[in-house]
């Protein structure tokens, strides 16, 4: 078993005011010193969850086993990082990662991400376009959740966030836990009775969610090239 415990953690440059944050809520993010691997260890009780009081046990357990799912459901497109190791008894996936996100270029104002990676904008669409052909929607989209891979390659992350078109509800108060105030008024929109749909979530997100941290933000006009292809 790979040995990450004195590996660094992963951090996000906030998109507002360049604090440096967590990067989610549901698992602590650990870097391999060369940078190559990402040990995803979702664990309630880590202190690198700022808001870990109000996750449960039961609801790290729901979404690692989402992550993983979908990961090896996926692990044939060249978007998907690789799957290096899996501690299924510790809640633990080992993934090739590549130093940093997309957030610590776009957020840097000394770095341009259309001179670093002059096709971002097609490799993204072409990623929701696969998820979309496939029957997913993917609902984490920050650049936080990408990264460049080998030969200029965009990889995404966050694989508990995918979700079946045709299978898109989910009980509320199943993750209530990590509903963070930030993202109360998404998923209050997407609430229906006990329910929050998913397709709703999703079109929200890409319609008025992401504009504060995307550079020309293009996912307005990805949502309706991906309706009406």
């Amino acid at each position: 078993m790979i040995d990450f415990m004195k590996w660094r953690h992963l951090y996000k440059i906030n998109y507002i005011d360049g604090t440096k944050n967590a990067t989610n809520m549901l698992y602590t993010p650990y870097v391999s010193d060369d940078g190559k691997t990402l040990c995803m260890w979702y664990d309630e009780k880590n202190s690198y969850q700022i808001d870990n009081n109000r996750i449960s046990k039961e609801l790290v357990d729901f979404f690692y086993q989402r992550e993983l799912k979908y990961l090896k459901k996926l692990q044939d497109y060249s978007w998907t990082p690789r799957l290096i190791d899996t501690d299924e008894s510790n809640n633990r996936i080992f993934i090739e990662f590549n130093e940093e996100t997309l957030n610590h270029i776009t957020t840097n104002p000394t770095r341009d991400i259309t001179k670093e990676l002059p096709d971002w904008k097609d490799q993204v669409f072409s990623i929701l376009n696969n998820i979309d052909s496939a029957g997913y929607y993917k609902l984490a989209l920050y650049p936080h959740c990408f990264y460049i891979g080998e030969n200029n390659t965009l990889k995404t992350l966050d694989y508990y966030s995918f979700i079946e078109k045709d299978d898109c509800l989910i009980e509320r108060s199943t993750i209530e836990g990590m509903i963070g105030s930030e993202s109360n008024n998404r998923f209050d929109k997407a609430t229906v009775g006990n329910m929050i749909n998913f397709e709703i979530f999703f079109k929200t997100t890409m319609l008025d969610h992401l504009g504060q941290c995307w550079v020309d933000n293009p996912f307005p006009e990805f949502y309706e090239r991906l309706n009406v292809k």
